[in-house]
């Protein structure tokens, strides 16, 4: 019998040990197990928006609702000041302190593009340095070698993206910089590319057909075609437009860097007092190119076939140097299945006056798709005719494979800062969903449209709308605008596949102004802002709302209100939880199907940046968030620091404490209050308590067992 025990005890001991060592094994290789369950979609953040559709969506489960409150923070990396990167900026006027990029993960490793052009790569475990790169780009004798104006080769850089081992970025000068990203090497650099011909050529000032200067250093990274094994870029007229150099989108081979196409998306200039070299018989050409594929170009949710043909056929007027669009503010999705190229524009300049450019101004704040192999027009849709506003559609363009309506069926997914969020018909551009904001103001002048297009802005089918120089003419004095600018949605959107729902942070911002002159060349802004006199009538007031809308029915589902700000930066939403740009000092993570606060904490200083996820090398998931760098205005009155790149995990003991959330009923719109989410303490009990426990009881067996042999 003693023997029996004995034996049954060395058995349970021997389970119980090795149920003890298996534990302590899974502690010493824990992170190799979570790296491999990873796909490549969950542990990396290889592009501006996340992925190649735009979407800012990781489909990451690791960070999720249940654990979201013991995120703590990892590491702080201080970014490195202007001043510190001294003598690398010959000839440049200003730049920019900081970074204004989501940063990106790639196989543990973070990288961030400052606003000066150079990029950093860190380990996303410990923050540490792996390889910082610089170009110092000579700005001096810019002027005299290619078609741009060192005035603008300003530090105003959205992404970088990670593509085929590399790095890719839009660098001064009209080049596309690639950088081997385990060394920070440089691959090779795509040079000149606003130049083709001479400076002083009859054909055209560098490229042909153009009469103005380009803004050289572009804010967003190009986009690839890969099965046409194309890399488009696209480049705008300095100063929004307003110094005339006509805007295009092109494609290269990315082996040979040789123009493949060009689009471009604004006529030439065609005014004898001011366009040197002039193209009156190309800007007639345009006009009628126009007419000719009206039936690809919708206005407002009207195609443009329906709507006067004189207008179109002369739209721009002559087209002055101070009426241009400018740059694709951005990010480029390309449908790799059916190769479409989509695309946002910029408003057309200068900005509140119109006054020498008559029509609808195409193709200013717009949405365009192209054929991706040949740059043929598809179609486009101008979401704001004429735009006396700035309401260009910029930021990231998202396509998606959504139901709606009940059908499933390929969209692409705009936000503009007419406040608007558009979703269109993939294939043909039609109008689906026109997704506003209950919070969003509207001035009088902003009420004249049609009601297809729910009464917002100008009617594309009002002649008289389609002259008109300014929101209030013919009146000189100041008003209210709200949005002026800067937009009532000036960031970056969100889609979840998982949930098939849509997420965009829009806000007020009425402005006093007043229209000025739009006649100096090289003018970006037609107007003042808050002038003087007359008085106000009424105290301005900002504020900004997150938007959650079901991308089948069109309906919004809730809504978060944030009083005292503008917002800026953009939406990510990841493991059921929406993140954003921190505008009023407080990051926060929202409930992706309520919009209920999970998450909050004070960080001090706002953010216009909104944060990234990712794996670190041992597989955890990392949220990536920039404070500090170049704030604007509108965002607590606008500061500008170096700031730092922060990093942030669930920490390496944590057990799950899981929340009943109660669903909000489809036909319920919810309105989130803000709230302060109160500190929750987690009992946790370590893996190598179990096994200590473990070796407890086999000792404990052990000493019964000798116990009983004694008293045997």
């Amino acid at each position: 019998m003693t023997k029996q025990i004995m034996l049954l005890s060395l058995i349970v001991a021997t389970i119980l040990l090795m149920s003890s060592l298996t534990v302590l094994i899974t502690l010493v290789t824990p992170a190799n197990a979570q790296a491999s369950q990873l796909t490549r979609e969950q542990k990396n953040w290889e592009y501006l928006n996340g992925n190649a559709l735009g979407q800012n969506f990781n489909p990451q489960t690791q960070l999720n609702k249940e654990n979201v409150q013991s995120l703590e923070l990892k590491w702080i990396y201080p970014i490195p000041t202007v001043s510190q990167q001294a003598g690398r900026f010959q000839g440049f006027a200003a730049v920019g302190e900081g970074s204004m990029a989501p940063p990106l993960v790639v196989d543990g490793i973070m990288y961030n593009v400052l606003n000066s052009k150079m990029i950093l790569a860190l380990d996303a475990k410990t923050g540490k340095e792996a390889w910082r790169w610089t170009d110092n780009f000579d700005n001096r004798n810019i002027n005299s070698s290619l078609p741009i104006t060192s005035g603008y080769q300003l530090g105003h850089t959205h992404g970088i993206h990670y593509v085929d081992g590399k790095i890719w970025l839009n660098d001064f000068g009209c080049q596309v910089t690639t950088l081997d990203a385990k060394t920070g090497k440089s691959v090779r650099n795509y040079t000149n590319l606003c130049k083709e011909i001479p400076l002083d050529s009859p054909q055209g000032m560098g490229i042909p057909t153009n009469s103005g200067f380009y803004a050289g250093a572009g804010g967003h990274p190009p986009s690839f075609y890969t099965r046409g094994n194309i890399m488009v870029w696209a480049i705008g007229g300095a100063s929004e437009g307003t110094w005339g150099g006509r805007s295009y989108v092109a494609g290269y081979d990315v082996n040979t860097g040789q123009l493949k196409w060009r689009f471009f998306y604004i006529p030439p200039c065609g005014d004898p007092a001011t366009c040197k070299p002039l193209f009156q018989k190309e800007k007639q050409d345009w006009g009628n190119w126009l007419v000719q594929n009206c039936n690809k170009i919708w206005i407002q949710g009207i195609k443009s076939c329906t709507l006067d043909q004189d207008l179109l056929r002369n739209d721009f007027g002559n087209m002055r140097f101070n009426s241009g669009v400018s740059n694709v503010w951005g990010t480029m999705v390309v449908d790799q299945e059916t190769g479409m190229l989509y695309f946002g524009t910029a408003q057309p300049g200068p900005d509140w006056n119109a006054t020498h450019a008559p029509g609808f101004r195409l193709f200013g704040a717009s949405v365009i798709a192209l054929n991706a192999g040949t740059g043929e027009l598809v179609w486009a849709h101008q979401t704001t005719a004429r735009d006396l506003w700035d309401y260009d559609c910029s930021w990231n363009t998202v396509l998606a494979n959504a139901k709606i309506k009940g059908q499933n069926k390929k969209v692409v997914i705009k936000g503009c800062k007419n406040g608007v969020v558009h979703v269109l018909d993939a294939a043909t551009g039609e109008l689906i969903h026109f997704l506003q904001s209950p919070d969003i103001k509207r001035t009088p002048e902003q009420l004249l449209g049609n009601k297809e297009w729910n009464g917002v802005t100008l009617d594309p089918r009002n002649k008289e709308h389609m002259t008109k120089p300014w929101t209030n003419y013919p009146s000189k004095d100041a008003f209210f605008m709200n949005c002026p600018v800067t937009g009532c949605l000036e960031a970056d959107i969100a889609y979840d596949p998982t949930r098939n729902m849509v997420y965009a942070g829009t806000y007020n911002n009425p402005t006093w102004s007043k229209v000025t002159n739009a006649d100096p060349r090289g003018v970006s802004l037609a107007g003042q802002i808050n002038p003087a006199s007359p008085a106000r009538p009424y105290a301005q007031k900002i504020n900004s709302t997150i938007n959650a809308w079901d991308l089948d029915t069109g309906q919004l589902k809730w809504k978060y209100f944030i009083d005292g700000v503008g917002f800026r930066g953009g939406v990510m939403v990841s493991g059921g939880l929406v993140w954003f740009a921190a505008v009023d000092g407080y990051q926060r993570a929202l409930d992706a199907d309520t919009g209920k606060v999970l998450y909050e904490a004070n960080l001090g200083i706002s953010t216009v940046i909104q944060p990234t996820i990712g794996a670190d090398s041992d597989g955890k998931m990392k949220l990536f968030r920039i404070v500090g760098g170049r704030i604007f205005a509108f965002v607590n009155g606008g500061s500008e620091v170096p700031g730092a790149i922060m990093a942030y995990g669930l920490p390496d003991k944590v057990s799950a404490a899981k929340e009943v959330i109660k669903e909000v009923p489809k036909e319920v719109i919810k309105e989130v209050p803000k709230e302060v989410v109160k500190t929750v303490t987690v009992e946790t009990v370590s893996p190598i308590s179990y096994a200590i426990v473990g070796i407890g009881i086999v000792i404990a067996v052990v000493g019964i067992v000798i116990s009983r042999r004694k008293k045997a």
